[in-house]
Protein backbone atom coordinates (compact mmCIF):
# COMPACT_ATOMS: atom_id res chain seq x y z
CA UNK A 1 0.00 0.00 0.00
CA UNK A 2 1.45 3.56 -0.75
CA UNK A 3 1.81 5.64 1.49
CA UNK A 4 -0.33 8.96 1.93
CA UNK A 5 2.07 10.98 3.76
CA UNK A 6 5.63 10.56 2.58
CA UNK A 7 8.68 12.34 3.13
CA UNK A 8 12.05 10.80 1.44
CA UNK A 9 14.99 12.79 2.72
CA UNK A 10 12.74 16.13 3.13
CA UNK A 11 15.31 19.52 4.45
CA UNK A 12 14.22 22.65 4.80
CA UNK A 13 16.77 25.11 5.46
CA UNK A 14 16.31 28.99 6.54
CA UNK A 15 19.20 31.56 6.19
CA UNK A 16 19.50 33.47 9.34
CA UNK A 17 22.05 36.22 9.16
CA UNK A 18 25.65 34.49 9.00
CA UNK A 19 23.93 30.74 10.31
CA UNK A 20 22.20 28.26 8.12
CA UNK A 21 19.02 27.13 10.07
CA UNK A 22 18.24 23.04 9.23
CA UNK A 23 14.87 23.24 10.22
CA UNK A 24 14.78 19.70 9.04
CA UNK A 25 17.57 18.05 7.77
CA UNK A 26 16.31 14.69 5.92
CA UNK A 27 13.37 13.45 7.47
CA UNK A 28 12.32 10.30 6.09
CA UNK A 29 8.54 9.21 6.73
CA UNK A 30 5.26 7.20 6.01
CA UNK A 31 2.38 7.66 7.26
CA UNK A 32 -0.79 5.55 5.72
CA UNK A 33 -4.55 5.97 5.29
CA UNK A 34 -6.36 5.58 8.45
CA UNK A 35 -3.65 6.20 10.69
CA UNK A 36 -3.75 8.28 13.68
CA UNK A 37 -0.11 9.44 14.24
CA UNK A 38 1.35 12.73 16.57
CA UNK A 39 4.62 14.72 15.44
CA UNK A 40 6.00 15.65 18.72
CA UNK A 41 8.74 17.83 19.69
CA UNK A 42 10.00 21.02 21.68
CA UNK A 43 10.25 24.69 19.89
CA UNK A 44 13.44 24.07 17.03
CA UNK A 45 12.61 20.46 17.38
CA UNK A 46 11.09 21.12 13.64
CA UNK A 47 7.62 19.92 14.23
CA UNK A 48 5.70 23.09 12.69
CA UNK A 49 7.98 23.11 9.65
CA UNK A 50 7.09 19.55 9.29
CA UNK A 51 3.57 20.25 9.70
CA UNK A 52 3.56 23.34 7.17
CA UNK A 53 5.00 21.20 4.65
CA UNK A 54 2.46 18.56 5.18
CA UNK A 55 -0.18 20.93 4.95
CA UNK A 56 1.19 22.12 1.34
CA UNK A 57 1.73 25.49 3.34
CA UNK A 58 5.65 25.25 2.36
CA UNK A 59 8.12 23.36 0.20
CA UNK A 60 10.56 21.45 0.89
CA UNK A 61 14.20 22.85 -0.23
CA UNK A 62 15.30 19.57 -0.61
CA UNK A 63 14.14 16.13 -1.11
CA UNK A 64 10.75 14.90 -1.71
CA UNK A 65 6.99 15.30 -0.18
CA UNK A 66 4.46 13.32 -1.82
CA UNK A 67 0.94 13.43 -0.39
CA UNK A 68 -1.35 10.64 -1.78
CA UNK A 69 1.06 9.83 -4.70
CA UNK A 70 1.74 13.93 -5.66
CA UNK A 71 5.04 15.44 -5.32
CA UNK A 72 4.13 18.63 -3.59
CA UNK A 73 7.61 20.25 -4.42
CA UNK A 74 7.06 20.37 -8.09
CA UNK A 75 3.47 22.31 -7.52
CA UNK A 76 2.85 26.24 -8.08
CA UNK A 77 1.10 28.08 -5.93
CA UNK A 78 -2.42 27.44 -7.39
CA UNK A 79 -1.69 23.81 -7.43
CA UNK A 80 -0.82 24.16 -3.55
CA UNK A 81 -3.91 25.53 -2.82
CA UNK A 82 -5.87 23.35 -5.16
CA UNK A 83 -4.74 20.45 -3.15
CA UNK A 84 -5.40 21.86 0.53
CA UNK A 85 -8.55 21.95 -0.43
CA UNK A 86 -8.81 18.78 -1.96
CA UNK A 87 -7.22 17.00 0.37
CA UNK A 88 -6.52 18.40 3.89
CA UNK A 89 -8.48 19.82 6.84
CA UNK A 90 -7.13 22.50 9.44
CA UNK A 91 -7.90 22.14 12.95
CA UNK A 92 -5.69 25.18 14.39
CA UNK A 93 -4.95 26.33 17.95
CA UNK A 94 -6.61 29.53 18.21
CA UNK A 95 -10.11 27.91 16.13
CA UNK A 96 -9.87 31.16 13.72
CA UNK A 97 -13.55 31.17 13.02
CA UNK A 98 -14.76 34.41 11.49
CA UNK A 99 -16.51 35.94 14.28
CA UNK A 100 -19.38 37.67 12.11
CA UNK A 101 -20.52 34.62 10.65
CA UNK A 102 -22.63 32.10 12.07
CA UNK A 103 -21.43 28.51 12.49
CA UNK A 104 -23.04 26.96 9.71
CA UNK A 105 -21.42 30.12 7.63
CA UNK A 106 -18.02 29.43 8.84
CA UNK A 107 -17.77 26.19 8.78
CA UNK A 108 -18.61 26.64 5.06
CA UNK A 109 -16.02 29.05 4.40
CA UNK A 110 -13.66 26.34 2.66
CA UNK A 111 -16.08 24.82 1.08
CA UNK A 112 -16.27 28.30 -0.96
CA UNK A 113 -12.95 27.85 -1.95
CA UNK A 114 -13.53 24.43 -2.76
CA UNK A 115 -16.70 25.46 -5.37
CA UNK A 116 -18.86 23.74 -3.43
CA UNK A 117 -22.20 25.17 -4.76
CA UNK A 118 -24.30 27.03 -1.74
CA UNK A 119 -27.15 24.46 -1.14
CA UNK A 120 -24.53 21.34 -0.61
CA UNK A 121 -22.42 23.99 1.38
CA UNK A 122 -25.17 24.30 3.98
CA UNK A 123 -26.31 20.44 3.98
CA UNK A 124 -22.15 19.62 4.79
CA UNK A 125 -21.74 22.06 7.04
CA UNK A 126 -24.97 21.18 8.73
CA UNK A 127 -24.34 17.78 8.89
CA UNK A 128 -20.54 18.67 9.89
CA UNK A 129 -21.87 20.32 13.25
CA UNK A 130 -24.31 17.42 13.85
CA UNK A 131 -21.30 15.33 14.09
CA UNK A 132 -19.49 17.35 16.61
CA UNK A 133 -22.86 17.91 18.66
CA UNK A 134 -23.53 21.44 17.41
CA UNK A 135 -26.51 20.84 15.41
CA UNK A 136 -29.13 23.09 17.25
CA UNK A 137 -26.20 25.68 17.27
CA UNK A 138 -26.40 26.76 13.14
CA UNK A 139 -27.05 30.05 13.42
CA UNK A 140 -25.17 31.26 16.72
CA UNK A 141 -21.84 33.05 16.51
CA UNK A 142 -18.64 32.19 17.50
CA UNK A 143 -18.82 34.05 20.46
CA UNK A 144 -21.48 32.75 21.88
CA UNK A 145 -19.31 29.12 22.37
CA UNK A 146 -16.99 28.36 24.73
CA UNK A 147 -13.52 27.72 24.08
CA UNK A 148 -14.61 24.15 23.60
CA UNK A 149 -17.52 24.25 21.18
CA UNK A 150 -15.30 26.92 19.39
CA UNK A 151 -12.69 24.51 18.80
CA UNK A 152 -15.92 21.68 17.83
CA UNK A 153 -16.69 24.28 15.12
CA UNK A 154 -12.83 23.80 14.06
CA UNK A 155 -13.22 20.25 13.59
CA UNK A 156 -16.40 20.36 12.10
CA UNK A 157 -15.22 22.59 9.17
CA UNK A 158 -12.22 20.64 8.65
CA UNK A 159 -14.40 17.43 8.24
CA UNK A 160 -16.82 19.28 5.96
CA UNK A 161 -14.71 19.58 3.20
CA UNK A 162 -14.51 15.10 3.41
CA UNK A 163 -10.05 15.73 3.78
CA UNK A 164 -8.36 12.36 3.18
CA UNK A 165 -5.75 14.24 6.19
CA UNK A 166 -7.01 15.98 9.42
CA UNK A 167 -4.37 17.69 10.31
CA UNK A 168 -4.46 19.38 13.77
CA UNK A 169 -2.08 22.33 14.91
CA UNK A 170 -1.86 21.64 18.99
CA UNK A 171 -5.47 21.46 19.20
CA UNK A 172 -5.88 21.87 23.01
CA UNK A 173 -3.47 24.22 23.35
CA UNK A 174 -6.09 26.94 24.26
CA UNK A 175 -8.05 24.72 26.08
CA UNK A 176 -8.49 24.28 30.35
CA UNK A 177 -7.50 19.93 30.83
CA UNK A 178 -11.06 18.97 31.21
CA UNK A 179 -12.67 20.17 27.37
CA UNK A 180 -8.87 19.58 26.52
CA UNK A 181 -9.60 15.63 27.12
CA UNK A 182 -13.06 15.83 25.28
CA UNK A 183 -11.41 17.34 21.70
CA UNK A 184 -8.58 14.53 22.00
CA UNK A 185 -11.47 12.05 22.70
CA UNK A 186 -13.31 13.44 19.66
CA UNK A 187 -10.07 13.34 17.18
CA UNK A 188 -9.93 9.42 18.19
CA UNK A 189 -13.38 8.79 17.46
CA UNK A 190 -12.82 10.20 13.90
CA UNK A 191 -9.84 8.05 13.47
CA UNK A 192 -12.13 5.17 15.05
CA UNK A 193 -14.34 5.87 12.20
CA UNK A 194 -11.45 5.68 9.42
CA UNK A 195 -10.05 9.34 9.28
CA UNK A 196 -6.50 9.99 8.94
CA UNK A 197 -5.33 12.29 11.80
CA UNK A 198 -1.76 14.45 12.28
CA UNK A 199 -1.45 15.87 15.48
CA UNK A 200 1.11 18.57 15.89
CA UNK A 201 2.28 18.87 19.35
CA UNK A 202 4.93 19.54 22.12
CA UNK A 203 2.95 17.90 24.54
CA UNK A 204 4.02 14.17 25.23
CA UNK A 205 0.64 13.73 27.22
CA UNK A 206 -0.94 14.44 24.53
CA UNK A 207 0.77 12.86 22.12
CA UNK A 208 0.37 9.28 23.71
CA UNK A 209 -3.31 9.28 22.69
CA UNK A 210 -2.48 8.81 19.28
CA UNK A 211 -1.76 5.26 18.00
CA UNK A 212 1.97 6.13 17.05
CA UNK A 213 4.47 8.91 17.61
CA UNK A 214 6.84 10.80 15.68
CA UNK A 215 9.15 12.41 17.52
CA UNK A 216 11.47 15.25 16.40
CA UNK A 217 14.93 16.61 17.68
CA UNK A 218 16.84 19.55 15.95
CA UNK A 219 15.26 18.99 12.94
CA UNK A 220 16.09 14.99 13.11
CA UNK A 221 13.29 11.86 13.64
CA UNK A 222 14.78 10.62 17.02
CA UNK A 223 11.61 8.08 17.35
CA UNK A 224 9.09 6.82 15.24
CA UNK A 225 7.06 4.03 16.73
CA UNK A 226 4.06 2.52 18.81
CA UNK A 227 2.79 5.39 20.89
CA UNK A 228 2.50 3.09 24.02
CA UNK A 229 5.88 1.68 24.16
CA UNK A 230 8.20 2.83 26.77
CA UNK A 231 10.81 4.16 24.61
CA UNK A 232 8.19 6.59 22.66
CA UNK A 233 7.60 9.07 26.01
CA UNK A 234 11.74 9.33 27.21
CA UNK A 235 14.66 8.99 24.24
CA UNK A 236 18.47 8.16 25.96
CA UNK A 237 19.35 11.27 23.43
CA UNK A 238 15.96 13.29 24.21
CA UNK A 239 16.32 16.10 26.58
CA UNK A 240 13.70 18.96 26.50
CA UNK A 241 15.21 22.38 25.26
CA UNK A 242 14.50 25.32 26.44
CA UNK A 243 11.34 26.83 24.64
CA UNK A 244 12.59 29.53 21.92
CA UNK A 245 10.88 31.29 19.48
CA UNK A 246 11.61 31.11 16.08
CA UNK A 247 11.27 29.86 12.39
CA UNK A 248 12.97 26.30 13.48
CA UNK A 249 9.86 25.45 15.23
Amino acid sequence: MSALIEFDHVCKYYQMGDTLVKAADHISMQINKGEFVAIVGQSGSGKSTCMNIIGCLDVPTAGTYKLNGRDVGRMSRDELAEIRNELLGFIFQQYNLLPKLSLIENVGVPLVYAGVPRGERRRRAAAALERVGLGDKLRNKPNQLSGGQQQRVSIARALAGRPAVILADEPTGALDSHTGREVLGMLQELHRQGNTVVLITHDNSIAVQAQRIIRLEDGHVVYDGDAHAPEAVVQPNYAPKAEQEGSAS
